[in-house]
């Protein structure tokens, strides 16, 4: 009787602390993406799980069907939610930067259907796998597994969740995105702007010329170079980026 009793307060362990885990899983950077199989997932949600609960502490004494273990369970979800989605914030700015290049390249029609984004120009595809790898180079998902671990110590399991400042100050950090995304474009657009005024000017000089087919080639080899150029520099912008979102995160959760 006594061995069931404790298999079942384990197991209710092991449950509880799968809810705030399985949310940082659905949404973090290289762990909630869609091509990861689900089964994989779900095995990294329940192996994280096990190796969280010395830090979870014990569960709460709640019943999950009651009124409040359902806000219990919802709060626990927002919690690991909220941690993904803050890291996801990040990355995406490779994305978006991605997407404002091939757009003054012209790029932005050579499409790949990604089960994620959409469809998705190939630059966006390229910097989210230079952002992945930057992920795993820095060991990003070692700190966020520090992290997840500390969030347990902060905010216990049952004990409120996040409050509404909280909430507005993860809204406000996809500011943060943006002006990543902006430092990422903005060599590479300021090119190929460059290169569009002057074919401006040279199509006032001589109408007959067919600036599509000499322009668009230029354009397309010109945002290439740069690209390889700048590329090399943005590592300070990318570690920026992570380093706000763990910043925040330690904010938010008061580790």
């Amino acid at each position: 009787m006594t061995t069931t009793v404790q298999l079942a307060d384990g197991l209710f362990a092991i449950l509880w602390t799968v809810l705030r885990v399985g949310g940082v899983v659905m949404l973090a950077p290289l762990l909630g993406a869609m091509y990861v199989p689900r089964r994989m997932r779900l095995a990294m949600a329940l192996v994280l799980s096990l190796a969280m609960l010395p830090w979870a502490g014990p569960p709460p004494a709640l019943d999950p069907l009651s009124g409040d273990g359902l806000l219990a369970i919802t709060q626990e979800l927002i919690v690991g939610l909220a941690i993904g989605f803050v890291l996801r914030l990040a990355t995406e700015a490779a994305l978006l930067a991605g997407q404002l290049i091939s757009t003054g390249m012209g790029l932005s029609f050579a499409t790949v259907v990604d089960p994620q984004n959409g469809g998705m120009p190939l630059l966006g595809r390229f910097y989210i796998v230079v952002a992945s790898l930057l992920l795993l180079a820095t060991n990003a998902h070692l700190s966020l597994i520090g992290l997840l671990a500390q969030s347990f110590s902060a905010v216990p399991i049952g004990s409120g969740g996040l409050s509404p400042g909280d909430a507005r100050a993860i809204a406000d950090f996809g500011a943060v995105m943006f002006a990543g995304a902006l430092q990422l474009a903005l060599p590479s657009v300021i090119a190929i702007l460059m290169v569009n005024v002057a074919f401006g000017v040279i199509s006032r000089a001589a109408p007959t010329l067919n600036l599509f087919a000499v322009g668009f080639p230029i354009t397309i080899l010109l945002g290439l170079f740069i690209l390889v150029l700048s590329i090399r520099t943005q590592a300070p912008v990318w570690e920026g980026q992570m380093t706000d979102a763990f910043d925040l995160l330690t904010r938010v959760l008061g580790s």
